[in-house]
């Protein structure tokens, strides 16, 4: 099963660690393949990575949601805690809207990532609208970033911690925002996360991490995306 974390071919590259995104059943897939390094592109891995301070702080997780919501149907208000490991915290509601995915082409891939690391992948681009309705200004912009793709054969997508822009139609705009920003009560914001999926199957849920920290995380309360079915 998929799940590794790919480097795009970028001069900073070898400076940043592999992550694993978790597969189906709170199980985790491991992985430590690597991109090799080539000057001459872009690298934004900030905004797949834990905000400073976080590291070391007690897991917490959004409570548990027994129902499959469908594609553009909202999560309704979810809880949602920032915290550092001074004690800092700030806590909120936000809606989650997982509003489609679009899927690319493997040729999008040529020339961004080593072509041994994305053999029989593609790119999909998954959009994301964030309400903040209630609580505490939020310091941190990662809502709703923090996903997983499963495709209808059961395979994990592989999380991509910085990508330059990919050519395809549905790509994720350039103009998403910074997971580094500040979410202000009141505020609607549109997101966008790449992530790369088998070609021969087809995705068919989205599954959305709510839980301290930036990063995805399996657990029993993640918001679930049917994407067959639509609101």
């Amino acid at each position: 099963m998929r799940g590794t974390t790919v480097l795009p071919v970028t001069a900073a590259a070898f400076l940043l660690a592999l992550t694993t995104a978790c597969g189906a059943d709170g199980g985790s897939d491991s992985g430590t393949d690597a991109a090799s390094a080539t000057p001459g592109q872009e690298t934004a891995a900030e905004a797949d990575q834990e905000p400073a301070g976080e590291s070391g702080t007690e897991e917490e997780s959004a409570p548990e949601q027994p129902s499959v919501l469908a594609l553009g149907e909202s999560s309704g208000p979810v809880p949602f805690v920032v915290e550092h490991s001074d004690g800092e915290r700030w806590e909120a509601e936000v809606e989650i809207t997982v509003d489609r995915v679009e899927l690319g082409e493997h040729s999008a891939l040529e020339g961004y990532f080593d072509p041994e690391d994305v053999v029989g992948l593609r790119p999909a681009a998954v959009h994301v609208s964030v309400a903040h309705v209630s609580g505490e200004d939020l310091p941190y912009n990662y809502a709703g970033a923090n996903l997983l793709v499963r495709t209808a054969d059961g395979e994990s997508s592989t999380n991509v911690l910085s990508v330059y822009p990919l050519a395809f139609e549905g790509r994720c705009p350039d103009d998403t925002g910074d997971a580094m920003e500040e979410l202000p009560a009141g505020a609607v914001v549109e997101k966008c996360k790449t992530v790369l999926v088998p070609e021969d199957s087809d995705p068919a849920e989205v599954e959305i991490y709510l839980g301290v920290g930036n990063i995805y995380r399996a657990d029993d309360g993640n918001l679930r995306w049917d994407l067959g079915s639509a609101a």
